[in-house]
């Protein structure tokens, strides 16, 4: 669908820390186009965790539903699940650009989101939508159960611990380091420490997997950790996800393994389990922490849903 841009009231989502401070650093030059292509505007700089999810969900509820996210995976996050928690619009009906510029941009690698600025804009300018699932993780924190959206891929186990220490180290003398540089530093120095746990999994259609977990994974789109490719066929309009389960693996063999997750070949892997479902629940002896787009959430057990076509977004003519 294709829709005429100068007719609306925008807000940009500027999350000001983003890519160590380029966000902020490019907004002059990134409004000099939007002005020069007629969009009209007004800018939100996020805040903490959690309360920009409700200002962006009071921006949605007060009339707009044209929105363009600078930033990277963690704000594009924020956004979705204040677009799933506003009461005023249908879900589809907020329209979601993105300019990149994060020091994780992994969802844009499945929309086929250049991270030029200019082009990004231009795509934003083109006016042409596209809809893909949003995923729903219902956990368990402190006692109560909550519900938390993702638009690329969640996880457990080694996944979220190595999450959890990354984002630690973000900004901590690290600018330097890639989102990806990072991850895969944090994931070798975490491996080495981290004991499986008996986990379980039931799909809807009633499959099951069991066994010391060494990482589990659910994706919408193909990508994570700055680049790596666990989903190569991960259709994020299709209303299913892929399941990926890793079985404890002898540590050597990880190492010898680990160049398949950027190659896309996992599933030659002994240990590696792949499962195509609407929902599934994830259940663990001791309970574990899990993550969605790399935002870390509460424990099992979890239960992953699936909300078809409820995400809309600008893209190139595909």
């Amino acid at each position: 669908m294709t829709e005429d841009n100068n007719n609306h009231i925008w807000t940009v989502i500027l999350n000001p820390v983003s890519g160590n401070g380029l966000a902020k650093a490019n907004l002059p030059k990134i409004e000099a186009m939007l002005q020069s292509k007629a969009f009209k505007y007004n800018i939100y700089y996020t805040e903490a965790a959690g309360l920009s999810i409700v200002k962006i969900k009071e921006i949605i509820e007060s009339g707009c539903n044209h929105l363009i996210v600078l930033g990277g995976d963690g704000t594009l996050n924020e956004v979705a699940n204040a677009i799933m928690l506003q009461t005023l619009y249908e879900p589809h009906q907020v329209k979601v650009g993105v300019i990149p510029i994060g020091t994780g941009n992994d969802w844009v690698k499945t929309a086929q989101i250049p991270n030029n600025i200019c082009e990004a804009i231009n795509i934003i300018a083109a006016g042409n939508c596209k809809l893909q699932d949003v995923g729903c993780a219902t956990y368990h924190d402190n006692g109560t159960i909550h519900k938390r959206f993702f638009i690329n891929t969640a996880g457990s186990g080694l996944d979220s611990v190595v999450i959890e220490k990354a984002n630690k180290k973000k900004g901590h003398n690290n600018k330097r380091k890639s989102n990806k540089l990072l991850y895969i530093l944090t994931l070798l120095s975490a491996f080495w420490k981290y004991k499986p746990i008996d986990a379980n999994i039931e799909t809807d259609s009633g499959e099951k997997l069991s066994g010391k977990v060494l990482n589990f994974s659910i994706g919408i789109g193909r990508y994570n950790g700055g680049g790596m490719l666990p989903f190569p066929t991960a259709e994020p309009n299709d209303g299913y996800f892929e399941a990926l389960f890793i079985s404890n693996m002898p540590k050597i063999k990880m190492i010898f393994s680990f160049p398949k997750l950027f190659k896309g070949n996992l599933s030659t892997v002994k240990e590696v389990q792949y499962l195509h479902c609407k929902s599934l629940t994830l259940s663990a002896s001791t309970p574990i922490f899990s993550e969605t787009d790399g935002e870390v959430i509460g424990y099992t057990p979890i239960t992953f849903d699936t909300i078809s076509s409820a995400f809309c977004y600008y893209c190139g003519k595909q």
